[in-house]
């Protein structure tokens, strides 16, 4: 029983033994640098980039749908000072939260209750910061006095 497995597997692992030789399959010889073989390379580039970039566009284009919704944390208005640091003001309720963001965390800077400075709003983030800028002043001087 051994020596027929043996025998098997000796003509399993070599097939000319067995007297014939297995067929090589035919290969088309193709050239690196054909015409063919460089446009196709191109244009899978092409496509790849185009995906990118369109991919690129909807994920900014979905950015700017998404909204806020609208809770108790309104933010009113914010300067940015640096790269990574900015002053936001925040409004919850009837109460007025000064905050900066740095890098390396949050940190309340005043507080008060009532109504916003003149010329903010609370219905919508302030495009033109003015206002809020010449109350910050306003605040800073009245700190350091």
């Amino acid at each position: 029983m051994n020596k027929r497995l043996l025998g098997l597997s000796f003509l399993l692992v070599n097939p000319f033994v067995a007297g014939h030789a297995l067929a090589a399959p035919a290969t088309a010889q193709v050239t690196p640098l054909s015409v063919g073989s460089v446009f196709s390379v191109i244009f899978g580039l092409f496509v790849v980039l185009a995906l990118l970039f369109a991919t690129a566009w909807l994920v900014r284009r979905l950015q700017r749908l998404q909204t806020a919704a609208p809770g108790i944390l309104q933010p009113i208005a914010q300067q940015q000072l640096g790269l990574k640091e900015r002053v936001m003001l925040l409004r919850i309720d009837q109460e007025n939260i000064l905050i900066a963001c740095t890098g390396n965390g949050i940190r309340t800077l005043h507080t008060w209750q009532g109504p916003l400075p003149q010329g903010l709003s609370a219905t919508a983030v302030a495009a033109d910061t003015a206002p809020f800028v010449e109350h910050l002043k306003r605040l800073l001087a009245e700190r350091r006095s």
